[in-house]
């Protein structure tokens, strides 16, 4: 049923979304084409007409040559009346002189007649054209050649034709046209969900293992091979996943430990069971526990009490007597002086030095030293090795470590103070109560260590789930749909912008030009409509282009926010490691993207955004870091400002210089303001001041500002005043040269 109303959800959305684009994109695309093509078409065929008027007139040209000489026209006519007794298409023929006296033939006969105006043009070169021919009352193409004699501008030769034909080639170029337009549009929505459901796919299926995990199926992986953003986060989330698995595998270990501590007499063998668990659980290769003793000359040997190994990284002792195996000379010095103080060592290839184990063992990669401290004093320490590869062990590996080490040197002081108690009895029976007193007490004192040690680790447990979850749930859904709300912004923009084409007025004017086929020229001379129609569609074309413009420009910010997108998951995987891409920033032009982004949701509640920015050179910085924070600060500034009773409903946001390397922007709202209290609470993990709030986004925001060599900080005279806070970052001038 989750995984149905997940697609549901999707069509709603991003499908939805993709699809209405991609076929809009199809229609205007297959809308230019026709507009483009028909005309052409209906030019071709002028041009045969014009073509074959031109033929025709060339062929009268010889004979009206030779009336010019004569002055007797009868061979023009008989060759007139040939040529349109030998093509229907011909309507008309009409010889003028100059003085205005003209032949004129048709189908029906001859006559010789008086024209000017229409007959003589003024201007000496060859006309062609569709057109109303006024002598004989409907339209025709015209075509009018002037006929040059010796030098000597005799007169016109015009040839009319018959537009039966071309009106219906016309009518099938239309038809045509049409029909292939049906067609693709048919094929373009088909095509159009098809490239909807491709893309969300990828999206449905991490979706889906998403709410595995999130139901406590930690073996859930996504496998996803898209090759794109989405598989990359499908990797990440896979990463987290297993390190969340592997963590509760290693506390689960502890508790382990924890339990065969308390429960197992035998120390030996609940160390090595101990070690094999903790081993396994943290896929170190061989673990031991070292006890360290100080010879004479005051160097420190290293006695290996019990040790455990997988298969192949070589032999353990498991559990034989360890009196006799010594490591091949001493600890170092430095790492005395930092196990016998508590610190944990993380070292590589250490059996290069002193300390190695014996040339039987495979050689460690990697290793760890974790100290343990038994009663008052340094008892030795715990190994772990890493045979395979080199390997960071994670702060969840050493913490489980020192939680291990921990329990083991108070299992030993209590196995030590159980030996002294035998040792006392038999020695010294005088002071058997004394001692077994002070006995009991350490026994207590210890045992109620290790009950708050457990219920510490039962803590942690608990915890650690809770982090993880966090950190997959909070981390991918918060960050990722902060920056998906500003793609459906940009998405919805664009697409408002497509929707407000004037189409309609193209259509319209196109509608009003076929209704005066018959009387175009007419029309457009002298209609008043007709004489606007021209500049009209001028304007209506320039009006387009600029709307196409804005268009464009929102597909490009659409871009630059997938961009935000990625850079958003590559952060989940570690805050504190992850270096951004460092570039040129113009903090200036970087708010107002930020502005764009939320601009609508602020004209919605009538929140009024004002500005108040000096000028500032560019600087380098993480741009999307930045503008992540400024989108969480506007948003939690609008969600104040909603809550406020003040008729003011403003956010301002000024960018100033702090001395010479610091700059500083100021949010600044007329919200329900802070209290004291909370000023600086509202930055810790988890903790919210709404009731749908959720405490990442703050805390987020104040990390990232840290990993910037920034701070971020509020400021507040108290509830119903208003709050302002404030991201301050560094601005050095020898990367605003580099930037240069």
């Amino acid at each position: 049923m989750e995984r149905s109303r997940g697609r549901v959800m999707f069509w709603k959305g991003i499908m939805a979304r993709i699809f209405v684009l991609s076929w809009l994109v199809s229609i205007l695309i297959l809308g230019i084409f026709v507009i483009a093509i028909i005309p052409e078409q209906k030019r071709d065929l002028q041009e045969a007409l014009s073509s074959k008027a031109r033929g025709i007139s060339s062929s009268l040209q010889g004979v009206t040559a030779g009336a010019a000489l004569s002055e007797d026209y009868s061979s023009v006519v008989e060759q007139c009346l040939q040529v349109l007794g030998g093509d229907e298409a011909i309507d008309y023929l009409v010889v003028t002189k100059k003085d205005g006296l003209s032949v004129i033939v048709e189908k029906t006969g001859w006559r010789t007649e008086r024209l000017d105006g229409f007959w003589q043009p003024s201007e000496h070169k060859t006309y062609a054209g569709i057109q109303m021919v006024p002598l004989f009352g409907h339209r025709a193409f015209h075509f009018a050649t002037p006929f040059d004699y010796s030098a000597i501008q005799w007169g016109w030769i015009h040839v009319g034709l018959s537009l039966a034909s071309y009106d219906v080639s016309v009518q099938r170029v239309y038809h045509r046209t049409g029909l292939i337009a049906v067609f693709c549009l048919a094929l373009s929505l088909i095509v159009s969900v098809v490239y909807a459901r491709w893309q969300v796919r990828p999206i449905l299926s991490l979706q889906a293992v998403v709410g595995q995990v999130a139901n406590g199926d930690l073996a859930a992986r996504a496998a996803i091979h898209s090759g794109d953003e989405i598989e990359s986060l499908a990797r990440s989330f896979n990463t987290m996943a297993d390190s969340l698995l592997q963590r509760n595998q290693i506390l689960e270990s502890v508790r382990f430990a924890a339990q065969q501590f308390l429960a197992t007499p035998d120390l030996q063998a609940a160390i090595v069971e101990v070690l094999d668990k903790v081993g396994h659980a943290a896929q170190a290769s061989r673990a031991c526990v070292i006890q360290t003793a100080s010879d004479p000359g005051g160097d420190t040997d290293s006695l290996l009490r019990c040790d455990w190994a997988v298969s192949g990284a070589g032999a353990g002792m498991n559990g034989a007597d360890p009196q006799d195996h010594v490591w091949a000379g001493g600890l170092p010095d430095e790492w005395t002086r930092q196990l016998s103080h508590g610190e944990v060592i993380c070292v590589r290839r250490p059996d290069q030095g002193n300390a190695g184990p014996a040339p039987a063992c495979a050689p460690a990669q990697s290793s760890i030293l974790i100290p343990i401290h038994a009663g008052s004093g340094w008892f030795g320490f715990l190994r772990f090795d890493d045979c395979g590869r080199e390997r960071d062990w994670s702060e969840a590996e050493r913490d489980s470590f020192r939680a291990v080490a921990g329990m083991c040197g108070a299992s030993i002081t209590r196995y030590r103070a159980q030996r002294a108690l035998l040792e006392a009895k038999e020695t010294l029976e005088t002071r058997v109560t004394e001692r077994t007193r002070e006995l009991q007490d350490q026994v207590h004192a210890k045992e109620l260590a290790l009950a708050e040690l457990a219920k510490a680790q039962q803590r942690m447990i608990e915890m650690s789930r809770l982090s993880g979850m966090a950190e997959i749930a909070t981390g991918v859904l918060h960050n990722v749909g902060n920056v998906l709300n500003s793609v459906n912004v940009s998405t919805t923009i664009a697409i408002g912008k497509i929707r407000e084409f004037r189409v309609d007025n193209l259509l319209t004017a196109i509608d009003m030009l076929q209704q005066h086929d018959d009387d175009m020229a007419a029309f457009l001379r002298h209609d008043p409509k007709g004489q606007r129609l021209i500049p009209y569609l001028a304007k209506l074309g320039k009006s387009l282009q600029e709307e196409r413009e804005v268009a464009l420009t929102e597909l490009g910010r659409l871009e630059d926010h997938v961009g935000h997108i990625k850079t958003i998951v590559a952060t989940q995987q570690n805050y504190a490691k992850v270096s951004g891409l460092i570039e040129g920033v113009c903090l200036a032009e970087l708010v107002e993207d930020a502005f764009h982004i939320v601009q609508p949701s602020f004209e919605r509640h009538g929140v009024r955004l004002e500005r108040d920015f000096e000028d500032l050179p560019q600087f380098a910085a993480d741009k999307h870091k930045i503008l992540q924070i400024l989108l969480n600060l506007l948003r939690n500034a609008k969600e104040a400002v909603k809550q406020s009773e003040h008729e003011s409903r403003f956010i301002r946001v000024s960018i100033r210089r702090h001395g010479d390397d610091r700059v500083r922007i100021a949010v600044k709202d007329s919200g329900i303001g802070l209290a004291q209290e909370n000023l600086t609470r509202i930055f810790a993990h988890g903790f919210t001041t709404k009731s749908d709030g959720h405490g990442f986004g703050l805390h987020s925001g104040a990390l990232a500002a840290q990993q910037m060599s920034g701070s971020l900080w509020a400021e507040s005279d108290g509830p119903g005043r208003g709050a302002v806070f404030i991201l301050e970052l560094p601005l050095d001038r020898g990367q605003e040269r580099n930037v240069a």
